[in-house]
């Protein structure tokens, strides 16, 4: 499907009469980048960028709770859960000036639209981010979909009536993982059998809890299981027995 949405990106770019890029460099046409909607009244059409975008930003974070520790310049970290990836997308510029267009109805819209409320949906539309092979459908690295979280426009020039005629647009997007997804994969991956697992330096029954549980807050039915007071005292190579969850 990669090769499908390159192309109806491309395709929305030749109706605008822009060729396969920003403007040819070289003799070569480059891919157009565009979000693509994957679910919803508007699914399968591309949202496309008149220029490419100058930068793409991904974060993804982890969240820890520190214990102090007397006499250290840090503390011991528990781990708690993870933070959805989120996805910059900056400074793409939009510009219907010459043709004398208002360049938030032709194009502004369109972006700010799948920030809002689909009330079949009942929540915003999932979307993918589309460039060619840096975010290829086959990609693991864009494995997941997004919501579009934020739409950040700057107009910066404007017609003889006030209308906006050049934008730019930074855009940001998070990993669009739902509360059923999330319970799907921990029934999937909740262990239905007792097992044994061997410590590891730096693991704490958190740690391990999330692992075999797919949840931090599990770690106390492990201690139980093992008669462990102090969940930060574990020596390396101790094994530990990880019991069933009951269904």
């Amino acid at each position: 499907m990669g090769d499908i949405v390159s192309s109806l990106v491309n395709a929305a770019a030749n109706a605008l009469g822009l060729g396969g890029g920003g403007g040819a460099t070289g003799g070569r046409n480059l891919l157009k980048a565009g979000i693509l909607v994957t679910e919803g009244k508007h699914a399968d059409k591309v949202v496309e960028f008149l220029y490419n975008p100058d930068n793409v930003k991904v974060e993804k974070n982890v969240q820890f709770k520190e214990h102090p520790t007397q006499g250290a310049d840090s503390g011991e970290k528990e781990f708690t859960h993870g933070v959805s990836r989120t996805l910059t997308i900056g400074q793409v510029y939009f510009d219907t000036y010459e043709k004398k267009q208002n360049v938030r109805t032709v194009f502004i819209d369109k972006l700010e639209e799948l920030a809002h409320y689909d009330g079949d949906l009942h929540r915003p539309p999932k979307v993918r981010f589309v460039w060619g092979k840096f975010m290829a459908e086959n990609d693991p690295y864009n494995s997941g979909k997004w919501y579009v979280q934020k739409v950040s426009t700057e107009y910066i020039m404007f017609l003889d009536d006030g209308a906006p005629g050049r934008a730019k647009v930074t855009i940001a997007l998070v990993e669009a993982t739902t509360l059923d997804e999330q319970l799907q994969h921990r029934k999937k991956n909740s262990p239905d059998h007792a097992k044994v697992y061997t410590v590891q330096r730096g693991d704490t029954l958190q740690t391990i809890a999330y692992r075999e549980y797919d949840d931090p807050a599990e770690w106390r039915r492990i201690a139980d299981a093992n008669g462990i007071d102090d969940p930060l005292a574990m020596e390396p190579g101790t094994r530990l027995l990880v019991p069933p969850i009951i269904k």
